[in-house]
């Protein structure tokens, strides 16, 4: 499975729910990872939020101790990449 993948939809959030929370604004989106079906939860970062959109190019940042969960990935980044094609997520909206 690839750690590369597509933002779907995406949220910007404006308010901190608990100390845990990372400093607001910040994104939450479904990324879409390269050869999935299903898209994946997670926070978008190392860009401006207003940076963020549909078809962006993102790759996982991964945490210093990896864990068979979720809590592997930190977040995503941008990756560099062109924004893919509406026509190859449209589906997964």
């Amino acid at each position: 499975m690839s750690t590369s993948g597509t933002v779907t939809t995406f949220c910007v959030v404006n308010v901190k729910f608990t100390e845990l929370t990372p400093e607001v604004p910040y994104v939450c989106a479904q990324v879409l990872l390269d050869g999935a079906s299903v898209a994946f939860f997670g926070l978008i970062a190392d860009c401006p939020v207003s940076d963020v959109r549909m078809g962006m190019r993102v790759e996982a940042v991964w945490a210093d101790d990896l864990e068979p969960d979720a809590s592997s990935i930190k977040w995503f980044r941008p990756s560099g990449e062109p924004d893919a094609a509406y026509d190859s997520y449209k589906e997964y909206l």
